[in-house]
């Protein structure tokens, strides 16, 4: 299994000839242990363009720390003093990397291989500050970092890194660097050894950096602006999908993809339409992917809740019919992380990053102030909406309700892209979308539970079919209330005064 940690450190630049300070009392009456001298060498993994590092990712294999040669991915985390960034740890040897790491870090990697970018051989002297029971705070590592290139030393420079041991109170960091600095030591931008090992090429901005926006912004800054976010929202969370400790990683994934594909066909008018066709088709099939697991991942905790609000006799049946849709579970999870790691999935990940930052822009319209362009993109989501409700009548069924979602969700995406060009209108107006999207969306969650109820009771036997059967029965319910939510958060939504902004 990964080990994980939260690595809190600060790094402090020394010269040659430093000598580090007595330290005995300088944290709570700790106990300086060492120093204990180690050589290490790590081979450092990224893309021809340092596209983990530029995102705050690194990715090595270290020979020489007890108790086996390891893998570590150390994952981007700003905190408020030095770096607080999640660090997680793999044995393994030098001849394969852990193909859990190699998923962990995918999404940064944008579609591209990872290959050996950096060679560090580390002389370290390791001094830990301890209690008298024996409890680590603290350690104080006095490195002296070889580069090395071609198998020669490129460079050398020496380093303090001080971090606390899991637990420890982040005040103590600043006691202990006040320490080092009495001895002559001195501040330093954070920065990684690997940073500092492959130089300028390391800080250029990442592939998909959030651009400025300023006061007169084009409709092109403004699409280029939502492109960029939302491609970045799905690489982000592709690592939280590998982590799979929590539900809303899957959910935040899909979530970009919706909304880059909705972006997408939105600024379709100002876009050359054949080069983006390609990618909106092969957005679609990864969001299939991570929708089969989202779905099951809504049902189970849902079915979780109402097996407590069965009777104790039919609870046997129901614990079935969550086993059944746990191994589904367990099944839509490995063909996505397969999917993940294809060259489908790289291809996909390349493409969204080179159309985001460079949108195939062919309209003259994209260099006219958004605030002239952008509410004239809303009009036709609009329309689109208002059509599809009016064709429902005043008993819509499922798959009515079904498209009502999609156009509502498209039209919030859409109101949204205009905001940054027309303001608190457009905000307000997508916030009352959203709240028709949120009951919608309930509904739609519940029938297919319920459809899926009737595959999992088809598959169980006995008391897991009657049961499914009754829980099926509390989806019904349960998508009956929120149809009967939907008119007055759609009145809220669709009131005529709400888009006088688009006149």
């Amino acid at each position: 299994m990964p080990q994980q940690t939260i690595e809190r450190e600060l790094k402090m630049g020394v010269w040659p000839g430093f000598v580090l300070p007595d330290l005995r009392g300088a944290l709570n009456g700790a106990v300086p242990v060492g120093p204990i001298e180690s050589r290490l060498e790590a081979v450092y993994f990224d893309t021809t363009g340092l596209r983990l590092l530029r995102r705050g990712v690194t990715l090595r294999f270290r020979r020489g720390e007890d108790p086996d040669d390891v893998w570590t991915a150390k994952l981007p985390d700003r905190a408020a003093v030095g770096l607080a960034r999640r660090e997680i740890s793999v044995p393994g040897g030098s001849t394969s990397m852990p193909v859990f790491l190699e998923d962990l870090v995918r999404g940064w990697a944008l579609g591209a291989p990872l290959v050996p970018v950096a060679r560090l051989r580390t002389l370290r002297q390791r001094t830990t500050l301890a209690h008298r029971d024996g409890k680590a705070l603290a350690v104080v590592d006095d490195d002296e970092v070889s580069i090395v290139q071609r198998s020669r030393v490129a460079a050398r420079f020496r380093e303090l890194e001080l971090e606390l041991v899991d637990g420890s109170s982040p005040k103590l960091l600043n006691r202990l660097a006040e320490r080092m600095r009495s001895a002559g030591a001195q501040p330093v931008d954070q920065m990684p050894k690997l940073v500092r090992a492959l130089g300028p090429a390391a800080l250029a901005p990442w592939d998909l950096e959030a651009p400025t926006l300023g006061s007169r912004l084009t409709a092109a800054e403004a699409i280029r602006a939502a492109l960029i976010a939302a491609a970045t929202s799905l690489v982000d969370h592709l690592a939280a999908v590998v982590l799979d400790e929590d539900l809303e990683g899957v959910h935040r994934a899909r979530v970009g993809v919706r909304r880059l594909r909705s972006d997408l066909k939105t600024a379709g008018p100002l876009l050359d339409a054949k080069a983006v066709r390609p990618l909106r088709r092969e957005l679609a099939w990864i969001l299939g992917e991570l929708g089969e697991v989202r779905d099951l991942d809504v049902l189970l905790v849902q079915l979780r809740a109402d097996v407590e609000s069965l009777d104790v006799a039919d609870r046997g049946g129901a614990q079935a019919v969550l086993a059944k849709g746990t191994e589904d579970r367990a099944a839509a999870y490995e063909r996505l992380r397969s999917n993940l790691r294809s060259q489908r999935c790289a291809a996909l990940l390349e493409e969204t990053a080179r159309l985001a930052t460079d949108p195939p822009l062919k309209s003259k319209a994209a260099s006219r102030p958004a605030k002239d362009v952008l509410p004239l993109l809303v009009r036709e989501p609009l329309r689109e909406m208002r059509r599809e409700r009016r064709k429902q009548g005043e008993a819509p069924d499922e798959q009515a309700l079904h498209r009502l979602r999609i156009s509502v969700k498209r039209l919030r995406y859409a109101t949204e892209l205009s905001v940054p060009a027309v303001g608190k209108k457009a905000r307000r107006a997508a916030a009352a979308l959203a709240e028709v999207q949120d009951v919608l969306g309930e509904h739609n969650d519940a029938c297919v539970a319920e459809e899926r109820l009737r595959s999992l009771g088809e598959r169980t036997e006995g008391a897991g079919a009657w049961a499914a059967g009754l829980l099926g029965g509390l989806q019904l319910a349960r998508g009956a209330e929120y149809r009967e939510r939907l008119p007055s958060v759609w009145d809220k939504a669709a009131a005529p005064k709400r888009w006088r902004w688009l006149d």
